[in-house]
């Protein structure tokens, strides 16, 4: 008899902060980069659409953590995705902590540097048939074709072949997995400023992987 298939795992990324290094020339102080991970994506998508149809959202709202200022709106998500089944797995980057050629980064070393930490500390299995889903437009394929050879080079390091097997770039706005990423690291960036938020519990019920870096 033959073994029943895995599903599929979406890894939704997105970030809060902005991800150049240099500090003097204006950079946030840190950089959260946050994965949302499930088998159901289109769970995902339907339950957000009945929750802007409980706050009485118009049907366009796109639910990031910045726009969505109404405290009970947030809370009202927050209580949603600890209700999911879902993963999540996020770095946060201390900026002035990083050495000194760090300020010379651009967006894809930085998204290089903490993505590729999250990977090297995941299980082998983990992220080996995952789809990373990245929020942008066609003009990023250049940074997508990068990114892949910086995970792949870490696969072969660390002997474990192919990790993750699509990367792909779909727009926040329709592709909702996104938007649940955004919240999340917005929350994540609100704890690293203020030391808690007042959601703290909820994402922590979800968190597989939580990295200080560096």
């Amino acid at each position: 008899m033959t073994s029943k298939p895995r599903p599929t795992v979406y890894a939704f990324m997105d970030e809060s902060g902005d991800a150049g290094g240099n500090l003097r020339k204006g950079a946030s102080a840190y950089f959260v980069l946050a994965l949302v991970e499930t088998t159901q994506p289109e769970l995902l998508r339907e339950e957000l659409r009945r929750l802007r149809v409980a706050l009485n959202l118009p049907a366009a709202f796109e639910i990031r953590y910045h726009d969505t200022r109404m405290e009970w709106a947030r809370a009202a998500f927050f209580v949603l995705l600890r209700s999911l089944d879902l993963g999540l797995r996020a770095a946060v980057v201390d900026k002035a902590r990083l050495p000194q050629e760090a300020q010379a980064w651009g967006e894809r070393d930085m998204y290089e540097y903490a993505l590729g930490e999250l990977v090297r500390r995941s299980s082998v299995d983990e992220l080996s048939e995952a789809i990373l889903v990245i929020d942008g437009e066609r003009g990023k394929q250049q940074f997508v074709r990068k990114l892949r050879q910086h995970i792949s080079k870490i696969g072969r390091e660390q002997k474990r072949g192919r990790i993750f097997k699509a990367i792909v770039l779909k727009e926040s706005k329709r592709e909702f997995g996104l938007q649940y990423a955004d919240m999340v690291a917005g929350d994540l960036a609100e704890r690293t400023k203020h030391g808690e938020s007042v959601y703290d519990d909820y994402v922590d019920a979800k968190i597989k992987l939580l990295l200080l870096l560096p």
